[in-house]
């Protein structure tokens, strides 16, 4: 038979708890009609929320492997390795760090990690303090030059460059 491949999104564009449900339903679908599916994802909430079950109704789950160090799960190692089962963890953390995300942004991001975890209020950052603010001139100018080149795939050098420039301004 002739293979049919789909790539789609989910949750672009609508609140994550929207996302999970109806990928699930449609991951769901999709496996009681026998179809074979690839599906990579972080939202471990459709095992953890029961929304999905592992060796049940045709849906198997597999996961990247990890070394994580007694000391913090935050200093995890990927083993760039599938094995069976669910992933505890998205590790975006140590995703981002090791793509090279701004440090600060790292920390912010484990400071909202943690509160979450722990049911604690999330604190604004102080309007002085936040880097990325849209009402910056630099970031601003950032987006537009962004949306303007059609595809980043052909820009030019100094369309690069520029960006390059604006970002390191940031």
């Amino acid at each position: 038979t002739e293979a049919n491949q789909c790539d789609i999104s989910f949750s672009t564009g609508t609140a994550p708890a929207s996302g999970i449900s109806v990928m699930a339903s449609a991951l769901q679908r999709l496996a009681d009609t026998k179809c074979k599916v690839v599906c990579t994802t972080h939202f471990l909430e459709m095992f953890s929320l029961g929304l999905l079950q592992d060796n049940v109704r045709g849906i198997k789950a597999v996961r990247m492997s990890i070394h994580i160090p007694e000391s913090d799960e935050d200093d995890a190692v990927p083993l760039f390795k599938l094995e069976d089962g669910v992933a505890s963890s998205s590790a975006g953390l140590v995703c981002a760090r090791l793509a090279g995300l701004n440090k600060k942004v790292v920390d912010r991001c484990k400071e909202i990690t943690d509160c979450l975890r722990d049911g604690k209020k999330i604190r604004p950052l102080p309007e002085s303090m936040n880097a990325n603010s849209p009402f910056q001139a630099s970031v601003k100018s950032a987006i537009r030059l962004f949306l303007a080149v059609d595809s980043w795939l052909e820009a030019t050098d100094e369309d690069l460059l520029l960006l390059k420039e604006l970002v390191s301004q940031m």
